[in-house]
């Protein structure tokens, strides 16, 4: 009977020191979703997080597993327990309010980004997706001011430089919404989108001519709405 209850002993120590850590489990739920294996990440994560409640990296990882998968009020619940578990980090409060722009909850994202932009003044997407916010409720000043910082830390990026020259356009500057929707396409020369904008702005302008070349790019591109916008303008 004791030599049974030494194997035992034995055999339960060995399957103990063979179970992978708490950051073992972490990393390997983050490869997972760097591989796109959102359900086995969970259960990684889940593991992780069974071993620490607390673990910050765990919780604002399988937050961003739940939003990738479209389960976005859960994505909520667990970046508020990152957040809860630690409010000098940053990435829990910008992940929630990229669920809460999804949900339509504006407010809400809107206060989640003004955090991060105080406590991590660095993090381009913060303004980028504050600048959408505000455009989206026609605050184009606002929005510009925030596509600006935006650009000053990341010039080379399409996306800002689409953002920005919308925003001009809405308020009728249109040489620098021009140069800007240019300067998108430079950088991506395949930006339906900003060719689209850009055929908007030249038609503003009255001229005719450019501005439906640049929406017929946007339409060979596959930009949805640049047909309509073409048998609108384009067709007499």
């Amino acid at each position: 009977m004791r030599g049974k209850l030494t194997i035992f002993a034995v055999v339960t120590l060995l399957m103990f020191s063979c179970s992978p850590s708490e950051e073992e489990l972490v990393q390997q739920g983050r490869e997972l979703m760097g591989q796109e294996n959102y359900a086995e990440a969970l259960k990684k994560l889940n593991k992780a997080l069974e071993k620490n409640p607390q673990n910050y990296v765990a919780l604002n990882a399988k937050g961003v597993a739940l939003l990738r998968i479209g389960q976005l009020d859960e994505s909520i619940e667990v970046f508020t327990q990152a957040i809860n578990t630690d409010t000098t980090q940053y990435q829990a409060f910008f992940n929630r309010g990229n669920a809460f722009r999804l949900l339509g909850r504006d407010n809400e994202a809107m206060q989640d980004y003004d955090y991060v932009t105080e406590i991590k003044p660095d993090v381009v997407d913060a303004y980028l997706n504050r600048g959408a916010i505000l455009f989206k409720y026609n605050e184009f000043d606002r929005a510009l001011f925030d596509f600006e910082f935006a650009l000053r830390m990341d010039p080379n990026n399409a996306l800002i430089y689409l953002n920005k020259g919308k925003a001009e356009l809405r308020i009728n500057n249109f040489e620098d919404a021009t140069y800007d929707l240019k300067k998108a396409i430079e950088i991506k020369p395949d930006y339906g989108e900003a060719y689209y904008w850009l055929g908007l702005a030249e038609l503003t302008r009255d001229n005719k001519p450019q501005g439906c070349e640049y929406l017929n790019s946007a339409a060979s591109l596959g930009f949805e709405g640049a047909m309509e916008a073409i048998s609108q303008n384009c067709m007499q």
